[in-house]
């Protein structure tokens, strides 16, 4: 299928937690009560705090995703999307979302971000809360991405659960 979107998410740990990408491996493949119970992990690629990368499942780099590079970040489209994560999400009561990118994991997001724009200059960048009911990534995708210039066809604009404006407030406080 042609790669269409690349979906950002977090980890949903609190801030500054150290997280392996074998905890993440277990949370998606351990088998129900104890996992999701999935054949494949969530993302493509994981940033950890010190912004190192790690690949999940190895992609060609191509504008088609293989059989072999779908993961299960956003179910309806991982037919057609990458998802890339970084560790962190929520504040240290582990109930608010907070958007704690390190900047090293910044740094990696962005040379991530134009590796993929690089190969698949048509691919529409969003959140995983554009898609789903959900806090994840911890920030809106689309005000970040303008503020860094990224063009405008690579930006997915939808909001259908008003996740721009309340980032956007929670940034006031």
């Amino acid at each position: 299928m042609k790669f269409q979107y690349l979906i950002i998410h977090c980890t949903a740990t609190p801030a500054g937690r150290w997280i392996s990408p074998q905890d993440v491996k277990k949370w998606h493949t351990k088998p129900k009560p104890y996992g999701n119970g999935w054949k494949q992990v969530g993302y493509s690629d994981l940033i950890l705090l010190d912004g190192s990368r790690h690949q999940f499942v190895k992609h060609n780099n191509d504008q088609v995703i293989d059989s072999f590079e779908v993961t299960n970040g956003v179910a309806g489209i991982n037919s057609i999307s990458r998802h890339l994560c970084y560790v962190g999400g929520l504040d240290s009561s582990h109930k608010m979302p907070l958007d704690s990118r390190t900047p090293q994991q910044i740094s990696t997001m962005l040379d991530i971000l134009g590796e993929v724009l690089g190969y698949a200059p048509n691919v529409k960048i969003a959140g995983h809360n554009q898609f789903d009911n959900k806090g994840c990534p911890s920030f809106f995708v689309p005000t970040w991405l303008k503020q860094l210039g990224i063009p405008e066809h690579n930006i997915e604009w939808r909001d259908p659960f008003g996740y721009e404006r309340y980032f956007k407030q929670a940034w006031k406080k």
